[in-house]
């Protein structure tokens, strides 16, 4: 079946910002979610972030009201066709939850609709019991899904080329970079950088070695700078591959951190400082409503991404 039409199951922080990007896409989109609130919070959000990519000149004047029409919301799916070619799963990361969506896709929607899971580390292709396995795949995207060009697109043992091939084209047509990843490995790609990485900054910080916002700013001004241009693998082609060797096999950087969650990010939960979501975490966003503070984060990632695309063009 060519993909058309789209059904995702979760309207939280990563469903609604992947039904904006499947709309964008010239999709029909159901966005299904059991709680009303959610999804009318989810219709906000999709328009606010319309307006931010307007306002950047992304989209055209008018478009946002065209994008907002492909998308219609649902707490049941009886109203939804069963000849769905793709459905995508992204509810919370909780296992029983997952299975039980998995069996009720199977049942609803046609043995040939393909299940994408937008799971963040879980093995849905040992979780999922469904008919034809050969239809289950992981895309795996990252936020905001409608800005953010990389989607990881991870097979599973029995996961058919037909199907990999399918997901992947679609994607591209959205303008996407897909990243095939040939099988399972918990976190995948980015999330295990990103796991190691966040190893060392809440050893950094809970030893007091430097501040949460010169950590940041350290960052943005060496590695934010660098990575753009010379990724994180070809960076050791410029250092010289003989000192990369020297330093791995010299371990002068002590690993003292462990496996235990950081001390400091306890006790911020604990005070019930979550970040975006309770207006305060590392940073005091000062009671700026959410719409407010993704607009500024959104407006910067567009001209970043912006500018990624001109070196690619610059490369080819």
């Amino acid at each position: 079946m060519k993909i058309e039409k789209v059904v995702i199951f979760g309207a939280g922080t990563m469903g609604y910002g992947l039904a904006l990007a499947f709309a964008q896409g010239g999709l029909s989109v159901y966005l299904v979610d059991k709680s009303e609130a959610i999804l009318r919070k989810a219709e906000r959000l999709i328009r606010s972030s319309l307006l931010t990519l307007q306002s950047a000149g992304t989209i055209t004047k008018g478009a946002p009201r065209e994008i907002a029409q492909r998308i219609k919301t649902f707490v049941r799916t009886d109203e939804i066709p069963q000849d769905i070619p793709l459905v995508v799963e992204a509810i919370d990361e909780k296992e029983i939850a997952k299975k039980r969506l998995f069996q009720h896709i199977d049942q609803r929607f046609s043995p040939e609709t393909i299940i994408a899971s937008n799971t963040s580390y879980l093995n849905v292709f040992e979780l999922a019991e469904i008919r034809n396995i050969d239809r289950l795949i992981i895309t795996h995207w990252f936020s905001p899904p409608y800005i953010l060009p990389v989607v990881e697109v991870v097979r599973g043992p029995r996961t058919s080329k037909a199907t990999v091939d399918q997901v992947e084209g679609l994607l591209r047509e959205m303008g996407k970079e897909p990243i095939i990843v040939g099988k399972y490995i918990p976190g995948f790609i980015v999330n295990r950088l990103q796991r190691a990485i966040g190893k060392e900054i809440f050893h950094l910080i809970d030893n007091e070695i430097i501040s949460p916002q010169d950590l940041d700013r350290a960052v943005k001004y060496s590695l934010g700078i660098r990575i753009p241009v010379i990724g994180v693998v070809q960076r050791y082609d410029y250092a010289g591959l003989d000192f990369t060797l020297m330093a791995q096999k010299n371990d002068f950087i002590s690993k003292e951190f462990n496996e235990k969650p950081s001390r400091t990010l306890e006790a911020m939960v604990d005070a019930g400082h979550l970040g975006i979501k309770s207006g305060k975490g590392f940073y005091d966003y000062g009671g700026k409503p959410k719409e407010a503070i993704l607009r500024t984060r959104d407006t910067r990632l567009l001209k970043m991404t912006r500018f990624m695309k001109q070196l690619d063009v610059q490369d080819k």
